[in-house]
Parts: structure tokens; C-alpha cells; sequence
């Protein structure tokens, strides 16, 4: 028998819950395949910070760090909170407070036919760098902080030094030490540090711009991509575009060092779009496939290789959304998958 796994469900704003309602269904298909998943709902995004003024309180945060194992997350983003307190917020408290430093986003396209030879996956730092959101804003002057400390750069290259290694796949760090000579320089320090303990990984470091320039004219040429939290954010976004756009990439976070109970977090790549929420217009392959990651990080591979085989029939059978030329909604284009599970 599995053991109980409590999941965490944060449909967040804007589409956040439109593709969210079409990914629980995937976790009732494993439900009645025999795995015994619990779930917790919870109301935290914009319409609970405007109604309430919290963003993730205490309490409710300390549950879900120690009484759950993983969280699926829809996305953040409101237009009626212009400054984006709440999503940062509750972002922020997530990463950082469950200690989730590896961002796993695989670039592998999902179309039938498109990118076919496209094998990236990037792993990008997720808790530091200048989105630790510390700085100042005074006349005349604007300070963004960025932070990198060893022991979340070591964390990040360990997991992509592993994965390069199991996939024998080459591994490119992406970096800016010329410049950014001090925390791009540790990256580049521990990076080499760990190529001298990994001699079976075809590794090597190279410029961020080089690389997005390299990215453009041959991305076939890069496997596993090594990153800080921005530049990895970058590359990532770029590499999503060659396999459908941001509807269709997925991601996860994890603690490799599992401090706390809850040690994942998954969630498609894109935003909470709220130019066409409402519209049932979102793509929910992102989110389902994100799905699929959350159920092989559980070390549910059977049920993870259906999941993404069933986007990939769906797709192939000419289900399609807007965003990819379609016509399906939101929650037809969810069902087309999903009657498509085996």
C-alpha cells in the first residue's frame, strides 16, 4: 500500500484557476488508480488578499510546510493589486520559507512534429539572486539586491550535475562572472569545483549572452542548462517558445535537501494572464503536465508517462487551444486529455 500523500492546491489568480480545475480530475484518475492522495484547498491569491488583507498567514503556511507533501499551484497576478505585493509575497514565502532551490523546467514539445530533436531542460536557481525582492527605491535612485550564498548554488549545480549525468546529456552553466564578478563569480567557482568531481559530464561555462545568441541558431546543442534565478528565468522563457509557447511548459521546485515535509511545488511556466481570464481561453497543458512532474517527483512514473502521453495523443489528434491555433476552450481542450488516459 502507498502511504497517504497530502497535497496542497493554490489555484492562485486570473487563469490560475480555470487550468488548476482541469489538472484535479488528473489527480482523481490517479485516486482511482489506487494512490492514496489527500488534498488541501487553499484560498490564497488576490481575491483573499483584497478581501482580507493576508497573503499567506503563519499558520497556514506552517500546516502546509508540516502537514504536506507537496503543493500544485496554479499562478499569481492581479491588475487590481498594481504593485504585485501579494504574489510576491506568497511566492516569496513558498520558495523560500520550504527551502525550494531547484526550478526544473524540461523544454521537450509536447506537439507531435514540432522541435522533435529539442532535448533542453533547465534548472534554474529558485529561492536567491536579484528576485530575493531586497533593494530601495529613493529620488533618483533605484537598488535591486542580488544575493547568491553556496550553499543554494552548490544545491542547484548538484541537481543539474545529477541529471546530466543520468541522461548523459552535456551540462552549460550560463553566467555573467566578467561582470558580475562576485556572485556570478561563485557560481563559476563552485561550477568548476563540481566539474572536477563529475569527469563523465561533458560540462562547460559560457556567457548568458553567448548562449542565448548559441540558443538561437542551434538549440539541439544544449542538453541541461545550469542557471541563477534570473538568468534561468530568461532562458527558460526562450526555450518554451520552441516547443509551443508558455501555455504548454511546464515546471517544479524542489528541496533536495527535503528540510520540511512539503519538498515540491509545481506549476506551468506562464502567468496568471489576466487579459483573457475568464475567457476560457488559457491552455491547460502547462498546468496537466506540470502534473505529470509533481506525479514522478512522488516516484509515480507509470502514472506520469500516461498523463504526458495523453497530452501528447490529444495534441496529436488535432486538440488544440488559441494560443496554439485551436479552437478548443480551456476546459475541452482538459477533457480531450483526459479522455485520453488509459
Amino acid at each position: 500500500m502507498d502511504k497517504p500523500v497530502r497535497i496542497a492546491i493554490i489555484p492562485g489568480d486570473g487563469v490560475g484557476g480555470e487550468v488548476m480545475a482541469e489538472a484535479l480530475p488528473c489527480l482523481d484518475w490517479a485516486r482511482a488508480g489506487g494512490r492514496d492522495i489527500q488534498t488541501l484547498s487553499l484560498p490564497y491569491g488576490a481575491g483573499h488578499y483584497l478581501a482580507t488583507g493576508e497573503t499567506l498567514p503563519e499558520a497556514a503556511f506552517a500546516d502546509l510546510r508540516d502537514g504536506c507533501d507537496a503543493i500544485l499551484f496554479g499562478a499569481v497576478g492581479d491588475p487590481r493589486i498594481p504593485d504585485g505585493r501579494h504574489a510576491e509575497e506568497i511566492l516569496l514565502q513558498l520558495r523560500q520559507g520550504l527551502e525550494l532551490t531547484v526550478n526544473f523546467r524540461p523544454c521537450h514539445s509536447p506537439l507531435p512534429g514540432h522541435a522533435p530533436d529539442l532535448d533542453i531542460e533547465v534548472f534554474r536557481e529558485n529561492t536567491e539572486g536579484p528576485y530575493c525582492l531586497q533593494g530601495s527605491t529613493e529620488p533618483g535612485r533605484a537598488v535591486d539586491l542580488a544575493i547568491h550564498t553556496e550553499p543554494a548554488v552548490r544545491r542547484l549545480l548538484l541537481a543539474a550535475f545529477k541529471r546530466a549525468a543520468t541522461r548523459k546529456r552535456p551540462l552549460t552553466l550560463a553566467h555573467k562572472a566578467n561582470v558580475l564578478k562576485h556572485g556570478h563569480g561563485l557560481w563559476v567557482r563552485v561550477f568548476e569545483e563540481l566539474r572536477r568531481d563529475h569527469p563523465e559530464v561533458a560540462s562547460q561555462g559560457m556567457h548568458a549572452d553567448a548562449l542565448l545568441c548559441a540558443l538561437v541558431q542551434n538549440p539541439t546543442a544544449f542538453g541541461v542548462i545550469a542557471a541563477d534565478n534570473y538568468l534561468g528565468d530568461l532562458i527558460s522563457d526562450l526555450c518554451a517558445a520552441y516547443i509551443g509557447g508558455m501555455g504548454v511548459a511546464p515546471s517544479i521546485s524542489w528541496a533536495p535537501h527535503r528540510p520540511f515535509r512539503c519538498s515540491a511545488l509545481a506549476e506551468p511556466v506562464h502567468g496568471s494572464a489576466p487579459d483573457i481570464a475568464g475567457k476560457g481561453w488559457a491552455n491547460p497543458v502547462g498546468m496537466i503536465l506540470s502534473t505529470a512532474l509533481l506525479f514522478r517527483y512522488l516516484g509515480w512514473e507509470v502514472e506520469a508517462i500516461a498523463l504526458e502521453g495523453a497530452v501528447s495523443a490529444a495534441l496529436e489528434s488535432g486538440a488544440k487551444t488559441r494560443d496554439l491555433e485551436g479552437t478548443l476552450s480551456t476546459a475541452a481542450m482538459g477533457k480531450a486529455i483526459r479522455d485520453r488516459l488509459l
